[in-house]
């Protein structure tokens, strides 16, 4: 191992703890008007390995019955590797469940209305709940978690839908044959776009020590 390979895995470490230290601490933020409260944390699992987790309480969407917190997106860059994700419980029971897919936009109506569309170089990853008993009514709380790897920690937008059933839709909502469906959405604790690779960071050292040999050759000559 050279000391170039050697260095530059001690600065890409080094840059991992300071991220952690930046960004492990829970953060409960509530910018969507009451509608929802998401609590983040994200926790490092190796290098450009991160773990992001969210709980989503759902404080008023939902009229009454089976409706509520149905969808919950995150943009992830297109360069990321999945390590794991893992699913709430349905809220109701059998025979809800959640499931999750990855797309250029969140399309809730299926006829290509773009309700959330993913910016260049990310793709939509949506956990979904599948039957209205997988559906978190108000005051329920809901947890998502995901480990990525090739990311750094950002923050970025995420989308939280609320099911409303069958019952009047709005300007903002998506219908389509399963009922009516609006999106939220907020900036929190996200993957953001893929880190540089260790032969980055030692042509980065590389290129500091040579400026600062040149800057001492310098000094060296004006004296």
């Amino acid at each position: 191992m050279s000391k170039y390979t050697s260095a530059a895995k001690i600065f890409q470490w080094a840059a991992v703890g300071a991220a952690f230290a930046l960004s492990g601490a829970a953060q409960a933020v509530n910018t969507l008007t009451n509608e929802y409260t998401v609590t983040t944390s994200v926790s490092a699992a190796g290098v450009n390995t991160w773990t992001f987790d969210y709980s989503v309480l759902n404080n008023n969407q939902g009229i009454g019955g089976q409706t509520g917190l149905d969808g919950f997106t995150i943009f992830v860059p297109v360069t990321a590797s999945l390590v794991s994700a893992s699913y709430p419980a349905p809220y109701n029971g059998a025979p809800g469940f959640w499931s999750a897919s990855s797309s250029a936009q969140l399309d809730l109506a299926g006829n290509g209305t773009q309700n959330l569309v993913a910016p260049a170089g990310y793709a939509a990853y949506t956990w979904w709940g599948s039957n209205t008993q997988s559906v978190y009514t108000p005051g329920s709380t809901a947890n998502f978690s995901i480990t990525l790897s090739n990311v750094a920690v950002g923050n970025n937008t995420v989308g939280l839908t609320t099911y409303f059933g069958f019952g009047a839709a709005t300007a903002e909502s998506a219908s389509n044959q399963y009922g009516n469906y609006s999106t939220f959405t907020g900036n929190f604790a996200s993957p953001v776009a893929a880190v540089p690779e260790p032969g980055t960071y030692a042509m980065l050292l590389a290129g500091l020590g040579l400026l600062g040999f040149v800057a001492r050759s310098r000094k060296s000559g004006a004296a």
